[in-house]
């Protein structure tokens, strides 16, 4: 049969979503990115108080943009207008390419390996998604000259997922500066996906450079820092004339009153999602004190709860992990890598063991 739809959308695409969590009996589950530490608890709290008598009712409670915009008050001059609410941020990257799609640019900039879902949700918009690899051979660093070399009249926006997926690394705010200074002289946007941005300090955020550049937007997600990823929130800034069109491809009512009030609930604890970055690189400075000889932990940053192993010979490093109890997300569905290679989120310290254990058999081959 002859399909009247996009071609894209006619063959299956690369996506970890749909992955289900294991027995955590039988392994140690490190492969999906959230919070190990849970949420806020004022956020619990909120759910608790749920006024069932609002159920029938179309969702128009303000308070969420109110919150987001003085959460970010010390660092950038919001207004209501710049802020694009979505189904967590993934909903927002689907809108996002809908936005630029037909533009009369056809290609998005980025690297590889990167968030995977914005690379297949832009070629089913049309795009071609250019894939710069990272420098493996300086540990899989990430360079905004390699960027920067390749950015043409045919770029839409450039990507940037800061800190990356899947290796939790973090470009320097001065290099997002250039990237977004020379997609101005490009005629294109720059796109901040900063999914994984709460694990650092506010003062660290691309949205400290909000004022200063109109064709900078950022994504932003309760699902990862603030541990709520079941709620499905997240958002987007950026100038308000492009939230106008924005919402032309969304729904009016995207997010209950009931998420809205519970992520509003968790901004009042703005320092929960960094409050356990010694956690993460105590657990990161044991994990790379098991391996080095076999296994390499490509570039990343240690606040941050994932990175990327590779395993310095041929194999399938998932399978090797799977059958030492440990369950990772495999290279393969990340373009750029192979099975050589695994994204692994970070587990409490009290599990970590499982891990480390796993990661020194194997080491020890």
């Amino acid at each position: 049969m002859n399909y009247p739809f996009r071609t894209p959308l006619t063959v299956p695409a690369r996506s970890y979503a749909v992955a289900t969590p294991p027995d955590p009996a039988l392994l140690l589950d490190c492969t999906m990115g959230v919070n190990p530490y849970g949420y806020p608890p004022a956020a619990a709290e909120s759910l608790r108080n749920i006024d069932l008598k609002h159920l029938q009712d179309y969702p128009h409670d303000t308070c969420l943009y109110e919150s987001v915009c003085s959460f970010w008050r010390d660092y950038a001059k919001l207004t209501q207008d710049m802020l694009f609410f979505s189904d967590g941020s993934v909903s927002g990257i689907y809108c996002l390419n809908n936005l630029f799609a037909q533009g009369g640019r056809n290609e998005v900039l980025g690297f590889f390996p990167t968030f995977t879902d914005m690379v297949e949700s832009a070629r089913r918009f049309g795009f071609q998604y250019r894939g710069v690899p990272m420098r493996f051979d300086e540990k899989g660093t990430e360079a905004a000259d390699d960027l920067l070399g390749v950015l043409s009249e045919k770029t839409a926006f450039i990507y940037l997922d800061r800190p990356n997926n899947p290796t939790g690394q973090t470009m320097p705010l001065s290099d997002v500066k250039r990237l977004c200074e020379a997609a101005v002289a490009a005629g294109a946007y720059c796109v901040v996906d900063e999914a994984y941005g709460d694990f650092l300090p506010r003062e660290e955020s691309a949205m400290t450079l909000m004022d200063l550049y109109d064709n900078l937007i950022i994504i932003r997600t309760f699902s990862k820092g603030f541990g709520l990823a079941n709620l499905r929130a997240g958002y987007l800034v950026l100038q308000s004339e492009l939230t106008a069109m924005l919402r032309q491809c969304s729904n009016p009512y995207v997010l209950s009153d009931i998420q809205r009030r519970a992520c509003s609930a968790a901004l009042t604890d703005p320092e929960f999602p960094v409050s356990h970055a010694a956690d993460f690189t105590d657990a990161k400075r044991q994990i790379a004190g098991k391996i080095g000889t076999r296994i390499q932990m490509l570039c990343t940053d240690e606040r941050v709860p994932i990175c990327t192993l590779m395993l310095q010979e041929e194999g399938d490093l998932q399978r090797k992990l799977m059958d030492r109890g440990v369950y990772a997300l495999s290279g393969l569905d990340f373009e750029g890598l192979d099975e050589r290679y695994v994204r692994l989120c970070v587990p409490k310290l009290q599990s970590l063991s499982r891990l480390t254990d796993a990661l020194e058999d194997l080491e020890k081959g």
